[in-house]
């Protein structure tokens, strides 16, 4: 993993003077690579690099590297790098390095861009072709590894981190379109940015920038890659073991200490049981919470997963003064305003493993692959529901959800909120049920809280072009589709990127895995739902290799106890970020919605965490980078 920064001038680069700028977006970069730093630079293009040491960690192996006629900067790592060099000597290309990095380079100047569908692995990259005076930047095709970018007459620049891109480029504003999302969703999604003009290049997606002018385009399409659906269920259970125990032993290839983030879930679980079979012992890593409600516990759970298969088990405690201690890391490691709590405890848990390696495995994409969150199963039952007269729905049930008691417990108050959930959006369409599943406010609450209006597209618009994109005629299966292009790049990839990052360990996603993707992707959606769990196919391919308890164990989410946080040990972070003064001579937020927030969430009311943590969030990333 590295942090990649830089600039292209097609007309001549003022090298001295982006010097200083460049020197400030490595220095922004640090953290994302601890091990090396250089910076490279011609007569038209600037290269930036921090390198964080995992294959090949020879110096020769450092970047920007200049080889094969190219000059390259590189984030992530490519698995069959080794193949792929193999298959590049028999063409007679010689290397000099061990590297990855090298093994890119030579094989876009041997196979072009169609190297990209060659490739297994996670990454972002620039390449400068000095002789064809052409930029070449490409992102991975599930967005592991983020890549953001900006043109400025002609200029183009380009970083991993926006706060990196902002040093190159010295620019700053809010898109109010971008905020607008950013509180319907609690992040951002692919291609915004919170900075006016500035870009995430999409997953899968590549961009050149030449004499011809910037364009980009997909390269990856997950509609285009999907596989026959098996002949049977035996047939299909056998190969999901092949594939999901390939997908993980392609990611152990280092040349440093390994280990598994390890959950109280079955995600996590299967990854560190397939390392295990795979040969050595298993260091694996877990976190809890001190005195929380027991639905945040994973400790336990996870214990018994690591004690079955004989892992070398690190536990972390977590408890509010950790947390508090902690978010002025997490918030520094955030380039971009970002809603979901769950990057504290992930912040910890990554600053706990480092420690000990400096590659984990995890658990992550299983959901959004094979269909574990409860609002696949709530779409499930959505079709049940609607079916359910008129009367019954809108005269009895939604009166009596909208009046459940309020409760001190968490269980009861989080399924008192999944309820109301559910009652809202059933009764819609399938594109208005997913939209509503994943939304934090809506339009009349957005319009009360935000001061500038703002075009920004809605929701469902953005979810019914990817459930279309798709090709997926299941409804389920279609849900998942938009889901992996959306939230899985947008929410959750942020998180693992950022805050491993922040802590420079590498994380690898076996179950983001091109190949296991693409199968994953024909099975029908009755080997991923049942009536009462998820991701059915996992649990059966893999029933012999956990205990029976760990499948029996109900969906939870990384979580921490934020509701009960905001108003108590964080509720003088609460009380700034809604401050009525503040907030007028901010300019960007009404301070009566979020007043009223705070005292349904104190008082008992309603659970309001999540919009009051995004609005924290804001903040937080604000008093930073804000004036940029």
């Amino acid at each position: 993993m590295c942090g990649i920064a830089g600039v292209a001038a097609l007309t001549g680069l003022d090298a001295e003077a982006m010097a200083p700028k460049l020197d400030a977006a490595v220095a922004r970069l640090q953290p994302r690579g601890p091990d090396a730093n250089g910076t490279w630079h011609d007569a038209r293009c600037a290269f930036g690099h921090t390198r964080l040491s995992v294959i090949d960690l020879s110096d020769a192996a450092g970047q920007p590297m200049a080889a094969h006629g190219l000059v390259g900067v590189y984030n992530g790592e490519i698995y069959n790098f080794a193949a792929l060099r193999k298959e590049l000597e028999a063409a007679n290309v010689s290397f000099t390095t061990r590297s990855d990095t090298e093994v890119l380079l030579a094989g876009w100047r041997h196979w072009g861009e169609d190297v990209l569908a060659r490739l297994v692995g996670m990454f972002a990259f620039a390449l400068w072709d000095a002789d064809a005076g052409c930029l070449i930047l490409a992102r991975d095709r599930f967005g592991q590894k983020p890549l953001l970018y900006a043109e400025d007459a002609g200029v183009l620049s380009f970083a991993s981190d926006l706060v990196a891109l902002d040093r190159l480029r010295g620019d700053g504003g809010i898109d109010p379109a971008a905020l607008r999302l950013l509180f319907t969703l609690r992040y951002l999604p692919d291609p915004w940015s919170i900075r006016p003009g500035v870009q995430r290049l999409p997953p899968g997606h590549l961009l050149r920038h030449d004499a011809e002018g910037t364009r980009s385009k997909r390269w990856y399409d997950l509609a285009e890659q999907r596989q026959p659906t098996p002949e049977s269920d035996r047939v299909a259970l056998a190969e999901l073991r092949e594939r999901f125990d390939a997908a993980v032993e392609a990611r152990l290839i280092a040349d440093v200490p390994l280990g598994v983030f390890l959950s109280g879930g079955i995600d996590s679980a299967l990854v560190a049981a397939s390392m295990a079979r795979l040969g050595g012992r298993v260091e694996s890593f877990t976190v809890g919470f001190e005195g929380a409600a027991a639905y945040f516990e994973e400790r336990p759970a996870a214990r018994i997963v690591a004690e079955h298969l004989g892992c070398l088990h690190t536990e972390v405690s977590i408890g509010p003064d950790d947390a508090l201690a902690a978010l002025d890391s997490v918030f520094d490691g955030l380039d971009e305003p970002f809603a979901d709590s769950s990057a504290v405890p992930s912040y910890l848990l990554a600053q706990a493993t480092r420690r000990s390696v400096t590659v984990a495995l995890s658990g992550d994409g299983a959901d959004e692959v094979f269909g574990g969150y409860r609002k696949y199963r709530a779409e499930r039952y959505a079709n049940l529901y609607r079916s359910l007269p008129s009367m019954v729905r809108h005269g009895l049930i939604e009166p009596l959800v909208a009046h459940l008691p309020e409760s001190k417990s968490h269980r009861t108050l989080e399924a008192a909120r999944r309820l109301r959930r559910f009652v809202a959006h059933a009764g819609k369409d399938v594109v208005a049920r997913q939209a509503g599943f994943n939304r934090l406010l809506h339009d009349d609450a957005l319009d009360a809280l935000l001061v500038v209006p703002a075009e920004a597209p809605s929701l469902e618009a953005m979810i019914y072009d990817l459930r279309q994109d798709s090709g997926q005629t299941d409804p389920v299966n279609a849900m998942l589709a938009a889901d992996i292009a959306l939230g899985l790049p947008g929410d959750m990839l942020v998180k693992v990127d950022r805050m491993s990052m922040a802590n420079g360990l590498e994380v690898r996603c076996p179950f983001l895995d091109h190949r296991l993707v693409a199968f994953a992707a024909a099975l029908p959606s009755r080997l991923k739902l049942g009536a009462r769990t998820g991701k059915i196919a996992l649990r059966q391919a893999f029933a012999d290799r956990l205990p029976p308890s760990v499948f029996a164990r109900p969906k939870k989410g990384f979580e921490m106890p934020i509701a009960s946080w905001l108003t108590g040990q964080l509720a003088d972070l609460t009380r700034r970020a809604i401050d009525p003064t503040h907030l007028a001579t901010q300019g960007l937020f009404r301070p009566e919605l979020p007043a009223a927030w705070y005292d349904a969430l104190k008082g008992g009311r309603r659970d309001t965490s999540e919009a009051l943590w995004t609005l924290v969030a804001f903040q937080a990333w604000y008093e930073r980078h804000g004036e940029a």
